[in-house]
């Protein structure tokens, strides 16, 4: 006979699969000595015992729903409830409910509440999805209300809940908890880590008077008080007007009642109870090991806790060796791809620069915090002048980090203690290169700087190449890719200080002749001849225009015949050509997991297939000439416009900003192409491993770091359970949005940006391309699948190298990141189209179909009215 019920003194945190998440914390808190009013929990046996008759019936009805169709998951869940209504509880389950109830004490009221299997977890809480049923009295409606539990699995939000998470209807139970009634003055929620600024080291308390149900369905406005869990000291006290409370009946059930005026705003909690809370709460904490949601009731000055759960939506904590206040900034936001990427993908960065390297050889201020690229900027704010500005720059790229980070600078807790950037040593050792940015701006000829580039990348490329080739082990290989991974920032120290002198001459010229030539400034910087992506993107067209000369093999590959139908075709050659230049390239590319376009083409071709469709043979060409032409015009016309005394310098600037402006986005095409060769050796890694036994498939290498693969290449064989765990993380990373900007106590500033002028309800983001369109918006996920006609305002998370084609017929952008100088804003700018990036949340409060008014002078984008 299986155990129908246990008491919570038998119950610990591994018994889920017994009682369910709720039961499983509650006897564990029990155990621990926390102040759990005492009960016991009617067991998943028990519930599969009163299910077992008609189990197949309720799971034919619900598996394979559609959670969008709300009519059929409505129908199916009522169909299911009346079926288990109609059944009564096994006699040997009522009978062990029965005989539970009389030990605990009948005498006493009773909470009667649902715990099911797939609840209160790490990774998600299901909280609410199922039912609960205050001051139960008696035989009868204690049974009774243990069967309304079991059958509130099956809840229409309960069953889409599960749906929507990928747990399968028949691998969730429920238990029921029947715990001892507390009769309560005040109750409330405590989190110990402070639900809305993410921040661990601050606690937040919810508290109302009566019982707890008013304020968990939101019947009733809460007190709120935030207490620092470290000194004690209460940083909040927001006293509401509580008008009402939940009471318990002495028959049974409960009331809601109005409170009178005078108790309304009286604080439900002293000084002394809200640090007994926190304080009983970081205890709850430190035992589970993580923050906890924990439900509380006072009941005479006695605390009691009737529930605790994991809090599963905060951001994870980066790994630390110290216990100093840190700052991190998303660098996956600065490079415009936020999704999540799996380790090896993060650890590959941490190679590229040559200094402020740890033991392992790995760049100290990178982290893999949430799947994201972090680093440490913390001991640059610590330098008075330099972190004043460091953040001065950063509006360039991401005024919304700009502000947060700007509001942690002067914290006590960061300028107290901590390493602290030496700009001597950095700026002696950059000093050969720093000085070259003057002299290329005022002196050196600019002309050829182009062709010079491109001219180390492919040196250092073919180099890279050669001797990962020449390396003789497994072992050589991967340190021959890891130098060449450390040698490209030396590499592009040969043009970059040309790359800065073209972008400090685009902002001298904005100072000098900005009055009255804002927009001949605007045509100056686009059309520029030999920048990489644009390179790229006519490229590309000229493969459309390829293609379009063919419709026979045009309508071979829309049928999906691939590009063996292109054999011996002019179109091939082409396609090849740009392959061999521009293969290494691809949708979210910094993240080395990604296929690239040599790797998988399907992407790329169909970019090109859908471009045959929107534009005339030439246009883009004839696009980029007529830039160059206002291009052209505007260097002639500017100096017309400035003083005589300004007039050679402005000249001289003029020209600089032309030749060297255009090697933006060298760098990154030298990187792109290094971490390619990277890849390529890691793959060959990942086979080699597989094929020793050391992994279970080849592309479990993506779920190692660099080091662990150096000990797997020594002998020492990864661990199946920590790649499987990776795996797993990486799953619940893409369901986190990441911050920009994160401390090291998980506190995630969220500043508000105001545009003066901007419109009520105008979503705010950073001006980057200038000009003011209305338009249809397209809200574009993959650009590999999705294509824009001429004319709609793209609408997107962010773009890079990707997502160029669809800029042919953008109207304008809009973006969730990014800044200034971020591939959208610069491709924006050459097109001539008005841009907002770094628009919070853009991609779910504009629809696809929407009119929307996007303002580049300003930086806002309104919403209009059908």
């Amino acid at each position: 006979m299986p155990d129908f019920t246990k008491s919570f003194e038998d119950i610990r945190k591994a018994d889920i699969a017994q009682v369910g998440g709720k039961g499983a914390n509650l006897g564990e808190m029990a155990s621990a000595g926390f102040p759990v009013p005492p009960g016991f929990c009617v067991t998943t046996a028990a519930y599969r015992a009163f299910i077992a008759p008609f189990e197949a019936r309720i799971y034919a009805a619900l598996d394979g729903l559609d959670p969008s169709d709300l009519n059929n998951v409505r129908a199916a869940g009522e169909a299911t409830r009346a079926l288990m209504a109609a059944n009564d509880l096994p006699e040997p389950v009522a009978a062990a409910i029965r005989q539970s109830w009389q030990g605990a004490g009948p005498a006493f009221a009773y909470a009667v509440r649902s715990s099911a299997t797939a609840e209160d977890l790490p990774s998600a809480s299901f909280a609410g999805q199922q039912d609960t049923y205050l001051n139960v009295i008696g035989e009868a409606d204690i049974l009774a209300q243990v069967k309304n539990c079991f059958i509130s699995l099956f809840t229409d939000r309960a069953i889409l809940y599960r749906i929507q998470n990928g747990f399968p209807h028949h691998l969730v139970a429920l238990s029921a908890v029947v715990q001892r009634m507390v009769m309560p003055d005040v109750s409330g929620i405590l989190f110990t880590a402070d639900p809305i600024s993410e921040n661990r080291n601050t606690c937040s308390i919810d508290a109302s008077f009566g019982l707890g149900e008013a304020l968990v369905s939101g019947l009733v406005s809460a007190d709120l008080y935030r207490v620092d869990k470290q000194s004690g000291a209460i940083l909040t006290r927001q006293i509401a007007e509580k008008k009402l409370a939940i009471l318990p009946l002495k028959a049974g059930g409960t009331e809601t009642v109005d409170l009178p005026p005078a108790v309304q705003t009286r604080p439900a909690l002293t000084d002394a109870q809200v640090q007994a809370l926190s304080e009983i709460g970081a205890r709850i904490e430190a035992h589970y090991g993580q923050p906890q949601d924990i439900e509380w009731a006072l009941e005479g000055g006695d605390i009691f806790i009737t529930q605790s759960r994991p809090i599963t939506s905060l951001y994870p904590l980066a790994k630390l060796a110290d216990d100093d206040f840190h700052v991190f900034l998303s660098l996956s936001h600065l490079q415009v791809m936020v999704d999540p990427m799996p380790p090896l993908s993060i650890s590959i960065w941490k190679y590229f620069p040559p200094v402020g390297l740890d033991e392992n050889g790995e760049f100290r201020y990178l982290h893999n915090i949430g799947g994201r690229l972090y680093g440490d900027i913390s001991p640059l704010l610590r330098h008075r002048r330099f972190g004043r500005f460091f953040i001065k720059i950063m509006g360039i790229a991401d005024q919304i980090a700009q502000a947060a980070v700007a509001g942690l600078a002067s914290r006590h807790a960061l300028t107290a203690k901590g390493e602290r950037f030496r700009p001597a040593r950095l700026l002696w050792a950059l000093l050969p290169t720093l000085r070259q940015v003057p002299l290329n701006l005022f002196f050196k000829r600019p002309e050829g700087a182009v062709a010079a580039a491109n001219a180390v990348i492919a040196d250092y490329v073919t180099q890279s190449k050669a001797q990962i080739a020449a390396a003789k082990s497994e072992a050589e290989r991967l340190d021959a890719a890891l130098t060449a991974l450390r040698g490209v920032l030396p590499a592009a120290g040969k043009f970059v200080p040309r790359m800065a002198a073209g972008l400090v001459s685009q902002r001298l010229l904005r100072r000098m002749a900005g009055a009255g030539n804002a927009e001949r400034l605007n045509d100056l910087e686009r059309g520029l001849v030999g920048n990489a992506v644009t390179e790229m993107n006519l490229c590309i067209g000229d493969l459309a225009d390829h293609l379009r000369a063919d419709p026979p093999l045009l309508a071979r590959l829309k049928a999906g015949e691939g590009l063996a139908a292109a054999e011996g075709n002019a179109f091939l050659a082409a396609w090849q050509d740009f392959l061999r230049q521009y293969g290494t390239r691809g949708p979210s590319e910094i993240d080395a997991s990604r296929p690239r376009w040599r790797e998988d083409p399907a992407s790329m071709l169909q970019m090109v297939i859908g471009m045959t469709a929107h534009e005339a043979a030439g246009a883009h060409r004839r696009h980029y000439e007529a830039l160059t032409q206002k291009s052209s015009v505007a260097a002639g016309e500017i100096p017309k416009h400035v003083s005589w005394l300004k007039r050679p310098l402005v000249r001289r600037l003029i020209k600089v900003a032309r030749h060297l402006g255009a090697l933006r986005e060298h760098h990154k095409f030298l990187m792109i192409q290094v971490l390619f060769e990277v890849k390529t050796v890691l793959l060959a890694l990942g086979d080699s491993l597989s094929a020793k036994g050391m992994l279970a498939a080849p592309e479990d290498i993506w779920f190692l770091t660099i080091p662990e693969i150096k000990r797997a290449l020594g002998g020492v064989a990864p661990l199946a359970e920590t790649i499987e765990a990776r795996r797993a993380e990486l799953a619940t990373n893409t369901k986190r949005t990441p911050p920009r900007v994160v401390t090291s106590e998980g506190e995630i500033p969220r500043p508000n940006l105001a545009v003066e002028g901007a419109p009520k309800g105008a979503l705010i983001g950073s001006p980057v391309s200038a000009g003011i369109v209305e338009g249809i918006a397209k809200v574009v996920s993959d650009p590999a699948t999705e294509t824009l006609t001429p004319g709609e305002i793209l609408v997107a998370p962010f773009t890079d190298p990707g997502w160029t084609p669809l800029f042919v017929n953008a109207a304008a952008l809009v973006t969730e990141v990014g800044g200034l100088i971020t591939h959208g804003s610069v491709v924006a700018r050459e097109y001539g189209i008005p841009a907002v990036v770094g628009v919070p949340e853009a991609t779910r409060k504009i629809k696809t179909g929407d009119r929307i008014r996007v303002n580049g002078e300003a930086g806002y984008v309104e919403v209009l009215a059908p």
